[in-house]
């Protein structure tokens, strides 16, 4: 049997200029609910405080802006 080695890469945080806070990587998400998602994911969250739908990014910075 061959040695497998699973390469598992770190959580990722971005401020994106402009835009929202951008989370990548593979980690455990605790929604308000208290529903974990676990996993490779990708999360945009509004840091404008216009969205919609918070704390997820819907563009509204591109209509309002956001101070970087």
């Amino acid at each position: 049997m061959e040695n497998e080695t699973t390469s598992i890469s770190p959580a990722e945080v971005r401020i994106l200029k402009n835009g929202p806070i951008l989370i990548k990587g593979v980690f455990n998400f605790r929604d308000s609910s208290g529903k974990i998602t676990s996993g490779e994911q990708e999360l945009y969250l509004c840091r404008c405080g216009g969205s919609a739908s918070k704390p997820w990014c819907d563009g509204t910075h591109n209509k309002i802006g956001v101070p970087d």
